[in-house]
């Protein structure tokens, strides 16, 4: 109970702790929306708790090429690379169509012409050619046959070529399972997000599905300061 207390401490201390340049970017990145102060909020507490943006970025600094994000949302990830000054191309996802649209027009007004975003389902969005694809926090809203078709779409792209990466919630991570649950209730009455599956994948069955499909899997959390039951799945091919 003591170690999950000093946890719950460091989520709530995690944004104080962050560097000046990080918040400062962020900021920025947040006021290019214009929809009001709660969703600038957001923005800029998501950037810096969530440690997903940092790795991916990292890996992309690595790889370099095109980057394909499935299931986008804003598009921050996306607005996170450009800030960053990377010239990598950027193309984001996702079937939240009021998301797509407030995205493009911030990276309209921050002048970022190499990145785009799409209203479009991430089981359709072409692959092909992406150096780096990203797909996070969307395993779990698809029932059990799309996610295993999902997971095929990543393991052939990661065969031919890219880098995936995959970050979800996964069960029987202990108290942070529940929180994950929890927010995921939040976000459907609240209206971030309509309709869609609470499926969440055990770890290993999704890293062993992976390496079925002929992909080498290195997993380990990324939570970071969230209370999230978050893990990064870095998966290339295995020849």
């Amino acid at each position: 109970m003591a170690s999950q207390m000093r946890e719950m401490d460091d989520f709530h201390e995690g944004i104080d702790a962050v560097a000046p340049d990080r918040k400062t970017r962020a900021g920025k990145i947040a006021e290019a929306f214009y929809r009001g102060h709660w969703l600038r909020g957001y923005i800029r507490g998501k950037l810096l708790a969530d440690p997903v943006f940092d790795v991916a970025l990292e890996s992309i600094r690595e790889k370099g090429g095109g980057v394909i994000d499935l299931g986008c949302g804003l598009g921050l990830l996306g607005f996170w690379i450009k800030i960053d000054g990377s010239p990598v191309s950027y193309k984001g996802c996702d079937l939240g169509g009021w998301k797509i649209n407030e995205g493009r027009a911030a990276a309209q007004r921050m002048g970022y012409e190499s990145m785009t975003l799409h209203e479009a389902d991430l089981m359709e969005f072409p692959l092909e050619n992406a150096s780096v694809i990203c797909a996070f926090d969307i395993l779990h809203y698809l029932p059990e046959e799309q996610q295993g078709k999902l997971i095929r779409r990543l393991a052939q792209a990661a065969k031919e070529g890219s880098l995936v990466l995959l970050r979800n919630g996964v069960r029987e991570c202990g108290w942070r399972s529940v929180v994950t649950l929890l927010e995921e209730w939040w976000t459907r009455c609240s209206g971030w997000i309509s309709g869609g599956q609470i499926n969440f994948p055990r770890l290993e069955s999704l890293i062993a599905e992976f390496e079925k499909e002929g992909c080498l899997v290195e997993a380990r959390p990324l939570w970071g300061k969230t209370p999230f039951s978050s893990y990064l799945l870095r998966i290339v091919s295995r020849h």
